[in-house]
This record gives structure tokens, C-alpha cells and sequence, in this order.
């Protein structure tokens, strides 16, 4: 790279900004990684719309709970696996409870932590294979865990994401437990991620760009997808 010319403002710039495009590179699939992911994604949606359109003509499915339960946490362990920035531990057992993924920032987690914007270093992850939407019951019981373990961030996938907008449904819930705490580096994070956001990873975000937009509108009460819209135009 040639710094010829450059003044030590542009010089840290241009440094910073490759650093900053290294992380962006490595917490994306990369082509094979893709074409992996699409197999898993495709697979998916099928034993869910499968299953789905068996109900509607009242017979028996060839995928049960079992399978699209399979197919969903194939899908997550696969994506967290592949962001590089965490250290995985699947299927955690404590005193109380069972975590189906206990995440830790690793050393590269550590080292592009500034571009992260994650609270804390550990985070609890959890699957729900649910026929729909995501409840209060399950967000009240998903913060209880978070809590029962001390940890402020927590991501939930699931297949339909949580239902409802308004202040009584999961997605309202949400936003009270987080402002339960005045302080915010005290606060809750609970983020889903669903079909939609499968999605969008399968048309060039990252995991990571995805968590960090939903951190940033939780915090701002506003729409994730207008911090999205800046990195990616091209999925307007």
C-alpha cells in the first residue's frame, strides 16, 4: 500500500478503516461457507413448509418437531460457528438450568472488540422451534435464564421471531425489560433472530451486522433494517 503524500490524519484513517475491513471480511460467510448455508437455510424452509402444508390438508408430515428443531440449531451452530469472533459451548448444563449455546468472545472477538458493540463477553443463545411466533412466555422465561446467569446479552432463534409490536406483546416486552435498568451498561439485550434475518445473511450481511443493528434500535427505539440499509443499499 502506498502512503506516499498521506498526512498522519489520513494515514490513521486509512489504518483504522483496514482494520475495520479485515473484521467485516472475516465475520462474513465466505463463498464456500455460502454455498454451505444455503443447503442448511434451503432445508429449513423446507421441513417447516412441508410440515405446514401436511396440517392444511390434515394429513400426517414427513418432518415432525424433531426434524425442523434439527434442521434450526444445524442452521445457528453453523452461523455462530462461522463468525469467528465467538468460542461455542453447545448444550450447557448448570445448577438450575440448560443452555443450548453459551457464547464467549475468543482472542479475535478480543482483538476487533471496538468494532463489536457487544455489552459484556459472555452471551447466552437459545433455539425455540416454536409453529409460531415467539410469546411473552417465552421472552419472560429467556430473560430469567439471562439473569439466572448474570448475562446481559442474549439472541433467540427462532423460525417466525417474536409476535406483535405493541407494548403488551414479546416484541413490547422486550423493550420494557431493557429499560428496566436506568444505567446502560446494566441493561438486557434479548435480540431476535428469525427467518427474515436467515435471509438477509443468505443475501450478504453477517450475523454480527444483523445483532449489531438490532443492539443499536433497541437502544435508539427505532427500525433495525435503516442500520442494515447503510452497509448493504443493494437490499433495499
Amino acid at each position: 500500500m502506498n502512503n506516499i503524500g498521506l498526512s498522519p490524519k489520513q494515514y490513521l484513517l486509512q489504518m483504522y478503516d483496514t482494520e475495520e475491513k479485515r473484521f467485516r471480511e472475516i465475520t462474513r460467510l465466505d463463498t464456500e461457507e455460502k454455498l454451505e448455508y444455503k443447503k442448511l437455510l434451503a432445508h429449513l424452509k423446507k421441513v417447516h413448509e412441508k410440515d405446514q402444508d401436511a396440517k392444511k390438508k390434515k394429513i400426517k408430515s414427513q418432518y415432525g418437531t424433531t426434524d425442523k428443531g434439527k434442521a434450526l440449531e444445524e442452521l445457528v451452530s453453523f452461523l455462530l460457528e462461522k463468525s469467528s469472533v465467538f468460542e461455542v459451548h453447545e448444550n450447557i448444563r448448570n445448577s438450575t438450568n440448560e443452555i443450548d449455546q453459551l457464547l464467549i468472545l475468543n482472542h479475535k472477538g478480543r482483538k476487533f472488540e471496538e468494532f463489536l458493540d457487544l455489552p459484556d463477553y459472555i452471551y447466552l443463545s437459545e433455539c425455540k422451534n416454536y409453529n409460531k411466533k415467539i410469546g411473552v412466555t417465552w421472552v419472560g422465561k429467556f430473560f430469567s435464564l439471562l439473569t439466572s446467569n448474570k448475562s446481559k446479552v442474549g439472541f433467540l432463534f427462532s423460525y417466525y421471531g417474536f409476535a406483535g409490536s405493541s407494548w403488551n406483546s414479546s416484541v413490547g416486552l422486550v423493550k420494557k425489560l431493557f429499560l428496566t435498568k436506568e444505567k446502560l451498561n446494566e441493561r438486557t439485550y434479548i435480540i431476535d433472530i428469525n427467518l427474515k434475518d436467515f435471509e438477509r445473511i443468505e443475501e450478504g450481511c453477517s450475523l454480527l451486522e444483523i445483532i449489531q443493528a438490532k443492539i443499536k434500535a433497541l437502544r435508539l427505539d427505532t427500525n433495525f433494517e435503516k442500520f442494515l440499509e447503510l452497509k448493504h443499499p443493494a437490499q433495499k
